[in-house]
């Protein structure tokens, strides 16, 4: 299995993502160094975006004038990551506003233990520029309707086996 594997075709339900983690991304003690959590949600909006928009992504957001830089992340961690650790985790949008929004990630073991909660605030930008904007009509027309399917918080929308 590859370091990640994600649910983020047009047609699958909500965005799943099973990681598995590196010896590089652990410290001496094998414990998961705090920066690459970011990398982690990254990764998975990069899944959520290209499950909305389309592949290939960087060219998506060109035809749209779309960059959506980090405003800001947060986390909360519930228990440690160790090497070769396999995690799930799962994408919501939790907020929609005019030029930005937020995507809410859970993340589980294969238990069902949860590890963390994370969430990601991106501003939509002009690509060129990189002034704010307001969100393109297409997202926020899909993102109010991935959040419509899938709320955040919903706890009937279980892990993956």
């Amino acid at each position: 299995m590859s370091a990640l594997e994600a649910s983020a075709s047009p047609d699958t339900g909500l965005v799943r993502m099973r990681r598995r983690v590196r010896w590089g991304e652990c410290d001496p003690a094998g414990v998961v160094y705090t920066p690459r959590f970011c990398d982690y949600i990254v990764e998975a909006l990069d899944a959520f975006m290209e499950r909305l928009l389309g592949v290939p992504l960087q060219q998506r957001m060109a035809e749209i004038d779309l960059g959506t830089p980090a405003k800001a992340m947060q986390f909360v961690f519930h228990h440690s990551l160790r090497p070769d650790q396999e995690f799930d985790m799962r994408v919501f949008v939790s907020d929609i506003r005019v030029r930005s929004f937020d995507l809410a990630m859970e993340a589980r073991d294969l238990e069902g233990l949860r590890l963390f909660d994370a969430q990601f605030s991106a501003v939509c930008v002009h690509r060129a520029v990189r002034e704010s904007r307001p969100l393109p009509a297409v997202l926020r027309e899909r993102l109010e309707a991935y959040r419509a399917s899938f709320p955040f918080g919903n706890d009937e929308l279980d892990m993956p086996p």
